[in-house]
Protein backbone atom coordinates (compact mmCIF):
# COMPACT_ATOMS: atom_id res chain seq x y z
CA UNK A 1 0.00 0.00 0.00
CA UNK A 2 2.87 2.23 0.32
CA UNK A 3 3.96 1.77 -2.69
CA UNK A 4 0.55 2.42 -4.25
CA UNK A 5 0.03 5.92 -2.10
CA UNK A 6 3.79 6.82 -3.51
CA UNK A 7 2.85 5.76 -7.30
CA UNK A 8 -0.23 7.94 -6.79
CA UNK A 9 0.98 11.37 -4.90
CA UNK A 10 1.85 13.18 -8.38
CA UNK A 11 -1.38 12.44 -10.27
CA UNK A 12 -3.10 13.02 -6.86
CA UNK A 13 -1.43 16.36 -7.12
CA UNK A 14 -2.33 17.26 -10.48
CA UNK A 15 -6.32 16.58 -9.56
CA UNK A 16 -5.71 18.87 -6.72
CA UNK A 17 -4.02 21.63 -7.26
CA UNK A 18 -4.36 21.42 -11.67
CA UNK A 19 -7.76 20.33 -11.56
CA UNK A 20 -7.01 17.56 -13.81
CA UNK A 21 -8.87 14.35 -15.20
CA UNK A 22 -7.49 11.48 -13.97
CA UNK A 23 -6.58 10.33 -18.00
CA UNK A 24 -4.93 13.94 -18.45
CA UNK A 25 -2.86 13.12 -15.08
CA UNK A 26 -1.20 10.06 -16.25
CA UNK A 27 -1.22 11.15 -19.76
CA UNK A 28 1.57 13.80 -18.23
CA UNK A 29 4.84 14.26 -20.18
CA UNK A 30 7.94 16.65 -19.46
CA UNK A 31 7.71 18.52 -22.61
CA UNK A 32 4.19 19.22 -21.16
CA UNK A 33 5.82 21.60 -18.26
CA UNK A 34 6.96 24.87 -18.87
CA UNK A 35 9.74 25.94 -16.05
CA UNK A 36 10.53 29.12 -16.91
CA UNK A 37 6.66 30.34 -17.80
CA UNK A 38 5.18 27.84 -14.55
CA UNK A 39 2.54 26.64 -16.96
CA UNK A 40 1.07 23.10 -17.85
CA UNK A 41 -0.03 22.21 -20.91
CA UNK A 42 -2.83 19.29 -21.13
CA UNK A 43 -2.55 17.76 -24.62
CA UNK A 44 -3.72 14.01 -24.40
CA UNK A 45 -4.85 11.81 -21.91
CA UNK A 46 -4.60 7.92 -21.98
CA UNK A 47 -6.87 5.34 -21.97
CA UNK A 48 -7.03 1.39 -21.60
CA UNK A 49 -7.60 -0.61 -25.04
CA UNK A 50 -9.10 -4.12 -24.35
CA UNK A 51 -7.50 -5.18 -27.90
CA UNK A 52 -4.34 -4.16 -28.23
CA UNK A 53 -4.09 -4.64 -24.29
CA UNK A 54 -2.58 -1.43 -23.52
CA UNK A 55 -2.80 2.05 -22.84
CA UNK A 56 -3.00 4.66 -25.21
CA UNK A 57 -3.01 8.34 -26.01
CA UNK A 58 -6.32 9.93 -27.26
CA UNK A 59 -7.08 14.14 -27.08
CA UNK A 60 -8.33 14.95 -24.13
CA UNK A 61 -12.26 14.90 -23.51
CA UNK A 62 -14.00 17.26 -25.37
CA UNK A 63 -10.87 18.27 -26.88
CA UNK A 64 -10.37 20.61 -24.14
CA UNK A 65 -6.72 21.88 -25.44
CA UNK A 66 -5.34 24.37 -22.80
CA UNK A 67 -2.30 25.70 -20.66
CA UNK A 68 -2.88 26.49 -17.45
CA UNK A 69 -0.73 28.18 -14.57
CA UNK A 70 1.17 26.20 -12.26
CA UNK A 71 1.85 27.51 -8.54
CA UNK A 72 5.62 27.50 -7.25
CA UNK A 73 5.54 24.88 -5.31
CA UNK A 74 4.45 22.64 -7.73
CA UNK A 75 7.07 24.14 -9.88
CA UNK A 76 9.99 23.27 -7.32
CA UNK A 77 8.01 19.44 -6.68
CA UNK A 78 8.16 19.03 -10.74
CA UNK A 79 11.87 20.34 -11.04
CA UNK A 80 13.04 17.85 -7.55
CA UNK A 81 10.69 14.98 -9.05
CA UNK A 82 12.96 15.59 -12.94
CA UNK A 83 15.69 15.64 -11.52
CA UNK A 84 15.41 12.43 -9.31
CA UNK A 85 14.44 10.77 -12.58
CA UNK A 86 17.24 12.37 -14.42
CA UNK A 87 19.80 10.60 -11.66
CA UNK A 88 17.86 7.40 -11.56
CA UNK A 89 17.87 6.74 -15.77
CA UNK A 90 21.66 6.97 -15.22
CA UNK A 91 22.03 4.53 -12.06
CA UNK A 92 19.99 2.04 -13.40
CA UNK A 93 21.65 2.07 -16.90
CA UNK A 94 20.31 -0.58 -19.62
CA UNK A 95 18.27 -2.01 -16.60
CA UNK A 96 16.15 1.23 -16.97
CA UNK A 97 12.89 0.90 -18.96
CA UNK A 98 12.49 3.42 -22.01
CA UNK A 99 8.89 4.31 -23.12
CA UNK A 100 7.82 4.69 -26.59
CA UNK A 101 4.32 6.13 -28.12
CA UNK A 102 3.50 3.68 -31.34
CA UNK A 103 2.32 4.75 -34.30
CA UNK A 104 -1.53 3.69 -32.91
CA UNK A 105 -0.39 6.11 -30.28
CA UNK A 106 0.18 3.14 -27.60
CA UNK A 107 2.28 3.27 -24.63
CA UNK A 108 4.90 0.38 -24.81
CA UNK A 109 8.48 -0.27 -24.05
CA UNK A 110 9.79 -1.23 -27.55
CA UNK A 111 8.97 0.40 -30.23
CA UNK A 112 7.99 4.27 -32.10
CA UNK A 113 8.70 7.76 -30.85
CA UNK A 114 10.40 7.98 -27.57
CA UNK A 115 8.48 9.39 -24.73
CA UNK A 116 9.33 11.15 -21.22
CA UNK A 117 6.26 10.58 -18.96
CA UNK A 118 5.95 12.09 -15.57
CA UNK A 119 4.24 9.39 -14.23
CA UNK A 120 7.51 6.35 -14.04
CA UNK A 121 8.91 4.81 -11.34
CA UNK A 122 12.26 5.00 -10.56
CA UNK A 123 13.66 2.19 -13.18
CA UNK A 124 10.99 4.26 -16.29
CA UNK A 125 8.46 1.49 -16.01
CA UNK A 126 5.01 3.60 -16.68
CA UNK A 127 2.62 4.23 -13.69
CA UNK A 128 -1.33 3.61 -15.21
CA UNK A 129 -4.54 5.21 -14.03
CA UNK A 130 -5.57 1.85 -11.87
CA UNK A 131 -2.84 2.03 -9.33
CA UNK A 132 -5.83 4.55 -8.63
CA UNK A 133 -8.09 1.59 -7.91
CA UNK A 134 -5.94 0.79 -5.01
CA UNK A 135 -5.15 4.13 -3.38
CA UNK A 136 -9.01 4.95 -3.50
CA UNK A 137 -9.77 1.62 -1.80
CA UNK A 138 -6.97 2.73 0.92
CA UNK A 139 -8.86 6.11 1.06
CA UNK A 140 -12.27 4.55 1.33
CA UNK A 141 -11.17 2.02 3.78
CA UNK A 142 -8.25 2.88 5.90
CA UNK A 143 -8.89 6.53 6.21
CA UNK A 144 -12.63 6.31 6.37
CA UNK A 145 -13.54 8.65 2.93
CA UNK A 146 -15.78 6.12 1.26
CA UNK A 147 -17.53 8.59 -0.89
CA UNK A 148 -13.56 9.49 -2.69
CA UNK A 149 -12.98 9.56 -6.42
CA UNK A 150 -10.02 10.96 -8.64
CA UNK A 151 -12.72 13.30 -9.86
CA UNK A 152 -13.41 14.53 -6.79
CA UNK A 153 -10.18 16.78 -6.41
CA UNK A 154 -11.07 18.13 -9.58
CA UNK A 155 -14.19 19.34 -8.08
CA UNK A 156 -12.62 20.88 -5.00
CA UNK A 157 -9.84 22.73 -7.33
CA UNK A 158 -13.26 24.06 -8.70
CA UNK A 159 -15.04 24.92 -5.82
CA UNK A 160 -11.86 26.44 -4.13
CA UNK A 161 -11.24 29.09 -6.74
CA UNK A 162 -14.90 29.91 -6.69
CA UNK A 163 -14.48 30.78 -3.15
CA UNK A 164 -11.90 32.70 -4.09
CA UNK A 165 -13.67 34.82 -6.23
CA UNK A 166 -11.89 33.58 -9.33
CA UNK A 167 -14.28 34.07 -12.40
CA UNK A 168 -16.44 31.47 -13.82
CA UNK A 169 -14.78 32.02 -17.62
CA UNK A 170 -11.33 31.44 -16.28
CA UNK A 171 -12.13 28.32 -14.02
CA UNK A 172 -13.95 27.06 -17.46
CA UNK A 173 -11.06 27.25 -19.50
CA UNK A 174 -8.05 26.16 -16.82
CA UNK A 175 -10.71 22.88 -15.99
CA UNK A 176 -11.24 22.42 -19.81
CA UNK A 177 -15.33 22.12 -18.84
CA UNK A 178 -17.38 21.32 -22.16
CA UNK A 179 -19.54 24.70 -21.59
CA UNK A 180 -19.92 27.78 -18.65
CA UNK A 181 -22.60 25.93 -17.33
CA UNK A 182 -21.03 22.96 -16.15
CA UNK A 183 -18.89 25.59 -14.38
CA UNK A 184 -21.48 27.44 -13.00
CA UNK A 185 -22.83 24.46 -11.03
CA UNK A 186 -19.80 25.00 -8.36
CA UNK A 187 -20.82 28.73 -8.19
CA UNK A 188 -24.80 27.78 -7.88
CA UNK A 189 -23.82 25.13 -4.92
CA UNK A 190 -22.52 27.81 -2.74
CA UNK A 191 -20.57 26.84 -0.01
CA UNK A 192 -20.64 28.58 3.80
CA UNK A 193 -17.74 30.91 2.64
CA UNK A 194 -18.92 32.25 -0.18
CA UNK A 195 -22.36 32.90 1.12
CA UNK A 196 -20.87 34.78 3.76
CA UNK A 197 -19.17 36.74 1.81
CA UNK A 198 -21.98 37.72 -0.69
CA UNK A 199 -24.14 38.84 2.53
CA UNK A 200 -21.24 41.21 3.42
CA UNK A 201 -21.31 42.44 -0.05
CA UNK A 202 -24.83 43.02 0.32
CA UNK A 203 -24.98 44.79 3.56
CA UNK A 204 -21.88 47.63 2.31
CA UNK A 205 -24.15 48.47 -1.05
CA UNK A 206 -27.03 48.75 0.50
CA UNK A 207 -26.13 49.98 4.03
CA UNK A 208 -27.76 53.29 4.64
CA UNK A 209 -25.62 56.32 5.24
Amino acid sequence: SEMCIRDSYIPLLLGYRCGLRLGEAFGLSWDCIDFKKKTLTVNKQVQWDDKMQCWYFTAPKYDSFRTIEIDDELVAIFARLKDKQIKAKTYYAELYTELYESNKRAINAKEGTPIELVCIRENGTYIQPRTMQHTASIIHHKMNYPEFTFHSLRHTHATILAENDVPPKYVQERLGHKDIYTTLKFYQHLTKKISEKGTGIMSKIFATT
